[in-house]
């Protein structure tokens, strides 16, 4: 009796990784097209929008004249994009979950370059 091969298999665990790897690059190119992008307020679908590019303005601003660290912009980017999706949250569990995704994006050290650099970018307009 032969037994048939269909040639190696990858495990679960090197799946996941090629997922992960491939989801970060993902975010990073979205991440870098939503800071890219500019325009009038009539272009954007709400204020919310033109707010948050007004944000991002300011803390570009204050990273490139030296006013805020990378892990100042960082933390301070969090707290915009938890503004943007949740609204505006008060409370202890609105002041931990900053403090634990700030930490989770300080962690890792080429968003903290991307997002240095996308913010430099914005910056000089």
């Amino acid at each position: 009796m032969r037994i048939k091969s269909g040639g190696p298999t990858s495990t679960q665990s090197a799946q996941q990784a090629q997922r992960t790897s491939a989801a970060s690059k993902s975010q990073g190119a979205r991440f870098a097209g939503m800071v890219d992008k500019t325009g009038s307020s009539t272009d954007q679908p709400s204020q919310g929008k033109s707010q948050m590019m007004q944000a991002l303005a300011e803390l570009a601003a204050d990273l490139e004249a030296g006013k805020a660290t990378k892990e100042e912009a960082s933390r301070r980017f969090v707290g915009l994009v938890i503004e943007e999706r949740f609204g505006k949250q008060q409370g202890k569990g609105a002041k931990n979950m900053g403090e634990v995704v700030g930490q989770m994006v300080e962690d890792d050290p080429q968003f903290v370059a991307r997002l240095q650099s996308q913010l430099k970018r914005l910056s000089r307009g």
